[in-house]
């Protein structure tokens, strides 16, 4: 899957806005909503994902305050859904609003209690990105409680980044790609001896967090940014994943907990010549 994501004109996240409404009646189905939402973009910044030059999906982000940026619309078209492109779209806006100095981001979408199907899968993408609820609330003239929640810029990820940007800045960085590879090489034995060893858990975690490092390491030489790169690798697997899922369920399967590994890796090589791009 071919994709990008770009900052659009307040005209493009207009229009793109109304379609994507159009399209998903079952989460936009009030006229007068979708209206203020439309006209609402003018005063956000928007990004547009495209997916083979059609643009698919649209992030407008407020900033109320300083500190704090807020989700104020999103939206991916219903063909273009369970592919990563919401978490790809989020990751962007979340680098931009950090490139801002925001410290914190907020969402408000229908609250569990209500019991929407539609909105609960909604919720749930919030909660599994990094979201906390904070509190319900019921607008005035509102006949459903909403739920407010917020989301921390400052990842450990992305300070573990930051101290890496630094330290090369600073001159603190590899002679070559070989030597960073050498070193995820022995990473790599370390946490095998650990396993093999069965020594502490903390033992083997600070062994997969060096070698995490280590990786970032090689990103950042490489002249890639991590967080791209990260990008990239998501959509790549939800794609895989979804064209796996589907193919499993032509076969018959729920689920594939307790199937034999040959299985598994029939689907995932029959998952990865259908998403070849």
């Amino acid at each position: 899957m071919n994709y990008s994501i770009e900052l659009a004109s307040a005209e493009s996240a207009e229009k793109l806005c109304r379609k994507i409404s159009a399209d998903l009646p079952e989460y936009f189905g009030l006229p007068e909503c979708n209206e203020s939402y439309a006209k609402g973009v003018h005063s956000c910044v928007n990004f547009i994902v495209t997916v083979d030059s059609l643009a698919v999906g649209l992030l407008s982000l407020s900033f109320p305050y300083p500190a704090n940026c807020n989700l104020y619309w999103m939206g991916i078209l219903k063909n273009y859904q369970r592919q990563g492109l919401g978490r790809l779209l989020l990751q962007k806006a979340c680098t931009y609003a950090r490139q801002c100095q925001a410290q914190t981001m907020t969402v408000e979408t229908l609250a569990p209690c209500e019991a929407d199907k539609n909105y609960l899968r909604t919720y749930r993408f919030y909660e599994t990105t990094g979201f906390h609820p904070l509190f319900n609330l019921r607008p005035q003239n509102y006949t459903w409680d909403m739920v407010y929640m917020v989301k921390s810029l400052d990842t450990p990820l992305d300070s573990l980044i930051a101290i890496e940007k630094d330290a090369r800045q600073f001159g603190f960085d590899w002679p070559n790609e070989e030597m960073i590879i050498d070193q995820a090489i022995s990473e790599c034995d370390e946490i095998k001896e650990a396993l093999t060893l069965g020594e502490s858990k903390q033992r083997i975690e600070e062994e997969i967090g060096d070698l995490l490092h280590t990786a970032i390491s090689l990103c950042l030489f490489a002249g890639f940014e991590p967080e791209e790169t990260l990008q990239k690798i998501t959509v790549k697997f939800a794609t895989r994943m979804f064209a796996l899922k589907e193919i499993a369920k032509e076969q018959g399967f729920t689920t594939l907990k307790d199937q034999p590994l040959s299985l598994l890796m029939t689907l995932w090589h029959a998952a990865k010549e259908k998403t070849k791009s």
